[in-house]
């Protein structure tokens, strides 16, 4: 379980945040690479460790993430998202001293907020 392909973290491509007919805000987060099932781990329990996102679930298929139930007018979503990424990486991140590059979005990425 320790191999590269259940520990590695994806380059994140584009995020967008966008609001649901039901009321909620989704956001869906396109990775360069399908992530490993340790990423996916980790991005569920610091999605329910968030504040502000503590009922919203998320959910990989392939390489987009779908983050759903995030509470409708909540200021800083994309923010808060950005967030979690970030911390997700770091929990996925080797521990035997050599640090990993945080996943940056390339020139020309996209970010998409319509709220």
């Amino acid at each position: 379980m320790g191999s590269t392909e259940t520990n590695r973290a994806p380059r994140i491509l584009r995020v967008d945040v966008m609001p649901l007919d039901c009321g909620e805000t989704a956001v869906v987060v396109e990775l360069a690479s399908p992530p490993g099932r340790a990423w996916e781990k980790a991005l569920k329990r610091v999605i329910s460790e968030t504040e502000g996102l503590e009922s919203a679930q998320s959910r990989c298929d392939g390489r987009f993430v779908y983050i759903i139930g995030i509470e409708p007018g909540g200021r800083g979503t994309l923010h808060r998202v950005n967030q979690v990424l970030a911390a997700t990486h770091e929990r996925v991140a080797p521990r035997n001293g050599h640090s990993m590059p945080m996943p940056q979005q390339p020139a020309g990425a996209m970010v998409n907020a319509s709220l």
